[in-house]
């Protein structure tokens, strides 16, 4: 069996290592073309650091694919989740990786998130809890949703019809531009609930954050479906709430019609 949270924890410490140490270099050109060198950082530490393991893995990553050895694995990177984020200077903005035994989000074993800004770095394996920095999280007590912390993303395509009743509905709604770090605070319970009904969030953003949640105790709910499967492919859009439990979940639902 593979002991998956050294591999991990190097992956993410040399793609935080590339990529600040090109971060002094935020002013010197265009955020876009900052954005793709980045990008370009992150991804190129990954790549080379799997090309030295002896582990078959399937990468599957925001900035392309690619297999090692046989493949057996499946490993979902986003290496930079939050890049508009990160190369204004703006926090939140994480590493997010997680490894599957399958094509799917059930499969998934273990995932680790790492924040460029603080170094904090939350860890989960596949029925053994999750932890932030080593120290044991959990998702918050319950509460109504609107007296809760609520994080949600209404960037670029908002699906306002229904966003617009949970705003409305809401007393602490918080956007944080980085879909991995939101997922991890609703497992730590410093949100109550993430919810991103755009579409358009990708796999490579939420699936080490849904191990996560799932190992702190919450819940989530893919495409309306409590704990709904998902492939584990560069091209899965989904429609996303993450919650401390599924009351919670049932109460957004009913919000939002």
């Amino acid at each position: 069996m593979v002991d998956w949270k050294p591999i991990l924890q190097e992956l993410s410490d040399k793609i935080q290592d590339s990529v600040l140490g090109v971060i002094d270099q935020r002013n010197t050109m265009p955020v876009q073309r900052f954005k793709e060198l980045l990008d370009k950082q992150a991804q190129d530490a990954i790549l080379e650091t799997l090309g030295r393991l002896d582990v078959g893995i399937k990468l599957v990553s925001e900035e392309g694919d690619q297999v090692f050895v046989d493949g057996r694995y499946t490993m979902v990177a986003d290496p930079v989740d939050g890049t508009t984020n990160l190369a204004r200077g703006l926090s939140p903005a994480v590493t997010s990786i997680s490894v599957s035994e399958t094509d799917q989000q059930s499969g998934v074993v273990a995932g680790v998130v790492t924040n460029f800004f603080t170094g904090e770095t939350f860890y989960a394996e596949k029925g053994m809890g999750a932890t932030l920095d080593g120290a044991t999280i959990n998702t918050a007590p319950d509460i109504r949703y609107r007296h809760g912390m609520i994080g949600m993303d209404i960037s670029k395509n908002p699906a306002m019809d229904r966003l617009g009743k949970l705003i409305g509905a809401s007393r602490h709604v918080r956007q944080q531009g980085c879909c991995a770090m939101s997922l991890c605070n609703v497992a730590a319970g410093t949100l109550d609930a993430h919810i991103d009904q755009r579409g358009i969030v990708r796999v490579t953003d939420i699936s080490a954050g849904l191990l996560m949640i799932r190992e702190a105790g919450g819940v989530y709910a893919i495409n309306g479906e409590l704990f709904g499967d998902i492939e584990l492919i560069q091209n899965t859009r989904v429609k996303l709430v993450g919650a401390s439990n599924p009351r919670l979940i049932e109460e957004i639902e009913s919000i939002m019609g």
